[in-house]
């Protein structure tokens, strides 16, 4: 990230491809439609690019960083959409594969988590953040990221079971 600060279109470029894959995953899963979750992957990059001058390695890890804008970026279009509904256009329905029937009924029942236990559930079991820096790109305590993991765990755990 230095030296995309400095200017380096290619440090940019890898930044972008190491952290392409989670960070779409993050959207989709947060905000449920692919076009959204295009919209959200790009908003943080732009929001990278445009803040690099700000970046400091001492604020904790760039990927952190990414997370917390691209929550960011969520929260402003759940915002958005509040205000118009139509922005976010019709429901998204889950890609179906035959062969991975849990894998469906995991990501119901994440759809029904609240906003803030499913962030703290896909930073740290999807995305493989500690709860630093889950706290981090959430901007909230290490025990609040703890406490919102369990949280969503057992909430997990009960909508699985009526399933």
């Amino acid at each position: 990230m230095d030296a995309v600060r400095e200017g380096s279109e290619a440090a940019y470029a890898t930044l972008f491809e190491r952290h392409r894959a989670g960070l779409y995953g993050y959207a989709l899963r947060m905000t449920r439609q692919p076009e959204a979750a295009d919209d959200v992957f790009q908003e943080s990059f732009l929001r990278v690019h445009r803040a690099r001058a700000t970046w400091s390695s001492h604020e904790g890890s760039f990927r952190s960083w990414l997370y917390r804008i691209a929550t960011n970026a969520v929260r402003d279009r759940v915002r958005a959409a509040a205000r118009r509904p139509e922005v976010l256009g019709e429901a998204w329905e889950p890609y179906v594969h035959a062969n991975h029937t849990e894998r469906l009924e995991l990501e119901r029942a994440l759809a029904e988590l609240p906003d803030t236990l499913r962030e703290a559930f896909v930073l740290t079991a999807v995305l493989g953040m500690d709860h630093n820096e889950v706290a981090a790109a959430l901007d909230i305590s290490p025990d609040n990221a703890r406490a919102r993991v369990s949280r969503a765990r057992v909430r997990l755990r009960e909508l699985l079971e009526v399933s």
